[in-house]
């Protein structure tokens, strides 16, 4: 044979070395780093508790881009505590189950799957350039005090089924879906963080809690006790429980817009905006802390129409300031149709509503070509009412006629250029 073919006979003997290969658990043991360094893109099925990952020297187990499938009864984590998974794709599958693993994105594509099987011990974590999907199983037995689920440092995570067991943290930018399953705990939202709620559950003392926490929701129910110290609330659907509030005790007050869905009783808005068009409010709505005036909070209302204890308000798109507080009642018919009405209790009634006298309560029309409903009128507005034609949403129907159709374009236009 020439030299020329030995040659290219080693070239492929040493291709074939470092070709993705597939390692099962058992018969085999979980292979060393080195050896995803060497095979990148490889496979590992792990099917019974043999499959403890060896801990990495520097802290950080590099897959290089293998997929590591968790099976059956099989388990698989470190020995430690502080050891991280990066480069890799780990799905947990027919009831395997995780211990002691965190996953970051440090260097490649990270990703975790959980779809039936569970988490022990230490909960999840998702950092940096990690993605996450809980479409079933369990994360939970944590300590108490701890959260089930960290997901942070641009991390992002889906949840469309499945049980978290204790409260979720989502901070320092990064963002969280729930379309479905159930959260024990409440969704703590921090460090400009963005969670997006449209279904499932989650439970008791959610917040959030940074001037950029944004909590979107148009579905699933959140649990009591939820708090808006900062931030933005997004609500056009879902539930809240009992006793939820905009509370906040220093700096930069939270935002709460709400366009539908439905509020639990004794909902305290204490600090900040409270922006109501749309949606149900439970009884017991308090505006303005029990202290002093109770200043410091505003609710804007827009409406279609609105009446002060039986007598029409005229209402325009400049609002008008309420400052009736002898118990009068207000009842609004939002721009969903939704009907609410509150009374207009300065002193706290058991039972009834309580507006403090120095709390700014403000009622308005509708601005019709302001679709996106945060009162101003932008390029977004458009975007807003393309997607509202598209869904045949309420906002669409800008010529008043009941209907979604290609006229309300040109209605629309119209009424842009007429401002608000």
């Amino acid at each position: 044979m020439t030299r020329k073919a030995l040659t290219a006979l080693a070239l492929l003997a040493a291709a074939g070395a470092a070709q993705s290969q597939t390692i099962n658990i058992p018969p085999d043991v979980f292979p060393p780093e080195s050896y995803f360094t060497a095979n990148p893109g490889a496979t590992v099925n792990v099917c019974c508790s043999d499959g403890i990952l060896p801990d990495a020297p520097d802290g950080v187990f590099t897959f290089n881009g293998a997929t590591v499938n968790i099976n059956d009864a099989g388990e698989s984590g470190f020995f430690t505590l502080d050891s991280f998974i990066e480069d890799g794709i780990y799905n947990i599958n027919d009831g395997g189950k995780l211990i002691r693993t965190k996953f970051v994105g440090g260097t490649g594509s990270t990703s975790f799957n959980l779809a039936d099987g569970g988490l022990a011990r230490s909960g999840l974590w998702l950092q940096g350039n990690t993605s996450g999907t809980i479409t079933g199983g369990d994360i939970g037995l944590v300590a108490s005090g701890q959260a089930a689920m960290i997901v942070e440092d641009d991390a992002s995570c889906t949840m469309s089924g499945g049980d978290i067991d204790t409260f979720i943290l989502i901070q320092d930018n990064a963002t969280f879906e729930q379309s479905g399953g159930t959260i024990d705990g409440g969704i703590q939202v921090n460090d400009d963080a963005e969670v997006t709620v449209t279904g499932g559950s989650s439970g008791t003392n959610g917040f959030t809690r940074s001037i950029g926490s944004v909590l979107n929701i148009s579905g699933g129910t959140i649990g009591r006790d939820f708090v808006a110290e900062k931030g933005t609330v997004n609500m056009s659907g879902g539930g809240f429980d009992v006793n939820c509030a905009i509370l906040n005790s220093s700096g930069v007050d939270p935002v709460w817009n709400m366009t539908g869905g439905a509020l639990g009783s004794d909902f305290r808005a204490y600090d900040g905006t409270f922006n109501l068009s749309g949606g149900l409010v439970g009884s017991g709505f308090r505006l303005g802390r029990p202290t002093g005036d109770g200043s410091g909070v505003a609710m804007n209302i827009t409406a279609k129409s609105a009446t002060l204890d039986g007598a029409m308000i005229p209402l325009s798109t400049t609002p008008t300031t309420i400052t009736a507080r002898g118990g009068e009642t207000l009842t609004c018919i939002l721009l969903d149709d939704s009907v609410v009405s509150f009374e207009l209790n300065e002193s706290l009634v058991f039972g009834e509503d309580r507006f403090r006298a120095g709390a700014l309560l403000t009622i308005k029309s509708n601005c019709v070509a302001d679709t996106n409903g945060d009162g101003t009128l932008g390029p977004t507005d458009f975007t807003a009412w393309i997607d509202a034609y598209n869904n045949s949403l309420p906002a669409c129907d800008q010529n008043g006629d009941g209907s979604c159709t290609p006229a309300d374009f040109t209605a629309w236009i119209a009424n842009y250029n007429a401002g608000c």
